[in-house]
């Protein structure tokens, strides 16, 4: 293959990543503006529900523009690195992680240091992905696995301490947070998936078909989730809202 070849050939997939990316970001503006239009007519749910979703597609729809606009990436060790994903990732997953514990809590206010545990192992998970990302062959696994155990310890809190918070607080519930904490498990079972086989591990897929999964994955964890789990709050019967919004108004005396 020629240079012209190759650069024509390069040409085309940066074309196309842009106008991926600049889909994502039109996804994500519609969510955001659908997550606003939902909140106008709650059904019950807390508006910070609303505003968390809103926040995550917002910020994700900025740092997918960077991308868009071939901005946000470097290059490291022979391959493009996708830094304002991460960027993205550190911000939006802790986020969705706060509204899984929020679902989990819905209806009682426990204290302790299981949604900070949660948050911040989730923070470290997605940075040792970019350290992974950033560093030669051997250092990069061993930055991925360290990324995996992070995932563990986070699945391993939220389906165990946080299920039996929810649990506890009856059946519906208990649902609501399952079918929720069942969505993100297998969404971020596939993210370090991707990676592996794409670009940024054995390179099974090539940059544009990583990059294609790497835009469908946060768009049905990010907005998909929160269609999802909105959607099974706002099916709550009455009496669990009242619980929820008493236990709103009530925590500052706790305080």
């Amino acid at each position: 293959m020629t240079d012209y070849q190759l650069n024509v050939n390069q040409s085309t997939i940066m074309s196309l990543e842009s106008l991926l990316h600049w889909l994502y970001v039109a996804v994500m503006a519609g969510s955001a503006l659908t997550f606003l239009l939902m909140s106008r007519n709650p059904k019950g749910v807390p508006q910070y529900k609303y505003l968390i979703h809103t926040f995550v597609v917002v910020w994700s729809g900025l740092a997918y523009a960077a991308l868009a606009m071939n901005q946000g990436k470097l290059d490291a060790f022979g391959q493009t690195v996708y830094y304002a994903r991460y960027i993205d990732w550190a911000v939006t997953t802790p986020l969705l992680l706060l509204s899984l514990v929020l679902t989990g809590k819905y209806t009682v206010d426990v204290k302790g240091p299981l949604t900070a545990a949660l948050m911040g192992t989730q923070v470290i998970m997605i940075l040792t992905g970019l350290l992974a990302e950033l560093s030669p062959a051997g250092p990069r696994w061993f930055w991925y696995i360290a990324g995996c155990v992070a995932l563990l310890i986070v699945l391993r809190l939220f389906w165990g301490p946080l299920y039996n918070i929810a649990q506890q607080q009856g059946q519906a519930i208990a649902n609501v947070y399952r079918d929720s904490a069942v969505f993100l498990t297998v969404q971020w079972l596939l993210y370090p998936t991707v990676w592996l086989l794409g670009t940024p591990g054995v390179g099974l897929f090539g940059p544009l078909t990583t990059t294609a999964l790497l835009i469908l994955l946060p768009i049905v964890s990010k907005s998909g989730f929160a269609f999802y789990n909105l959607s099974k709050l706002r099916s709550l019967p009455p009496h669990l809202h009242n619980e929820a919004q008493a236990t709103l108004t009530a925590q500052p005396a706790h305080n």
